[in-house]
């Protein structure tokens, strides 16, 4: 059976949607599937990287979609790449023939992308399977990009309601999001929670102090409180800026943010702004090499915005829970995330805001014998083994794509 991915980002794209889409198209080749790939021709984050225009990777044949790379620097750019990957997408789906895919699975980005594949699906006569990695206009919203009660959010609201309604089978990352997409007319019996898996090849079993990244980047025997992904307006940095900031007197402490995004500026500005030296900048780190860098921290710090839960789904405590080391959450509470950690000992949870209580609980976690801290990350590694196991969660959503979509 022909399926038929539609995502901007895509392989070798570094994005997290990149890297799990390419995931799950690799374990459709195992199971004897042909996959084909619209994608976008530049980098998700830096746009002057262009990709070739079609390639076959493990079998996937990739076709890229020459938009416009202006980038993430400013709005109209942006908009601009968005519309010119929209109109291009939807001329290149009008050449498809009727019933040439068994499914058509789609992602929430860019925004449009998934309506335009639903309605190619309706007259195509192809079923359509959407993955809501995140929920839109409402993370937006939130994040202050797009004004509540705006002609834009009134619109995406209503296109996003109707591609929810309408999809064949919906799979959404956890319970919270699962409600919305219920509230806003999801069928429940065809909406599915499958968690997203961290996307590491090897799991570093060496010792802190051999570790190569903390020697490359002399950390010394300093206690590391990494925070370690994109940057960008939907993981609010500043409790983690003012902890660092109270901390600055505190030699024993080092604040690493490693990745890329539109507010690494904001981080840079503020080191510069404060003159602190408690705080190292580092670039992402590429796939082969993240669980060798998420290791070299002490504790991995994981983020949530204010009112996004549900919205949003910060994937980056798996990578933390499986490289066995201690999480401190930023966010509010109930969400996925303290779900996770009440079921846990020993990691840091404070609420946006809260610098002063994250620093005591930072300075309590130094005080920790070396067996008191590997004890806190041997057990985030041994329930996440059981919860988030990737062979199993790419198990569970081939379990979903061949029993749940009708033209299977």
């Amino acid at each position: 059976m022909r399926i038929l991915i539609i995502s901007q980002a895509f392989w070798p794209d570094t994005a997290s949607v990149s890297q799990h889409m390419t995931d799950l198209a690799v374990e459709m080749i195992k199971k004897g599937f042909t996959i084909d790939v619209f994608s976008s021709r530049h980098d998700y984050e830096h746009k002057e990287i262009k990709f070739s225009s079609r390639e076959e990777y493990r079998g996937i044949f990739i076709n890229r979609i020459r938009n416009t790379g202006f980038g993430k620097k400013h709005v109209g750019g942006r908009l601009m790449d968005f519309f010119t990957f929209n109109l291009i997408l939807s001329l290149r789906l009008l050449r498809v023939k009727r019933k040439k895919y068994g499914l058509i699975l789609c992602t929430t980005s860019p925004p449009l992308v998934a309506y335009i594949a639903l309605k190619c699906s309706r007259i195509k006569d192809i079923p359509f399977c959407y993955w809501t990695m995140d929920l839109q206009p409402e993370l937006s919203i939130v994040s202050g990009l797009i004004r509540k009660g705006s002609f834009s959010a009134l619109l995406l609201t209503r296109i996003g309601n109707y591609i929810i309604r309408k999809a064949d089978c919906r799979i959404t990352l956890d319970k919270y999001m699962k409600s919305h997409l219920l509230q806003r007319g999801a069928e429940g019996q065809n909406t599915h929670i499958v968690p997203v898996w961290p996307v590491m090849e090897e799991i570093y079993e060496g010792r802190r102090s051999e570790n190569g990244f903390r020697l490359e980047n002399n950390f010394g025997d300093r206690t590391v409180v990494m925070y370690s992904g994109n940057h960008s307006f939907v993981h609010p940095l500043d409790t983690l800026l003012q902890a660092s900031l109270l901390m600055r007197e505190e030699k024993d402490f080092l604040f690493v943010f490693v990745g890329e995004g539109v507010r690494k500026k904001d981080v840079t500005a503020f080191k510069s702004k404060h003159d602190l030296h408690n705080i190292i900048q580092l670039p992402y780190q590429p796939r082969r090499l993240i669980h060798i860098s998420l290791a070299a921290a002490d504790i991995q710090v994981v983020i949530m915005g204010e009112g996004q839960v549900g919205y949003t789904h910060p994937n980056k405590i798996y990578g933390a829970m499986f490289v066995g080391r201690p999480v401190a959450y930023i966010g509010p509470s109930p969400s996925h995330i303290t779900d996770i950690l009440q079921e846990l000992t020993g990691n840091i949870q404070v609420k946006h805001g809260q610098a002063e209580n994250l620093k005591e609980d930072l300075l309590h976690f130094g005080k920790l014998s070396e067996p008191e801290k590997l004890a806190i990350g041997i057990g985030n590694r041994e329930y996440a083994q059981k919860h988030f196991e990737p062979g199993n969660l790419k198990k569970a959503m081939m379990d979903i794509l061949e029993n749940e979509i009708p033209a299977f």
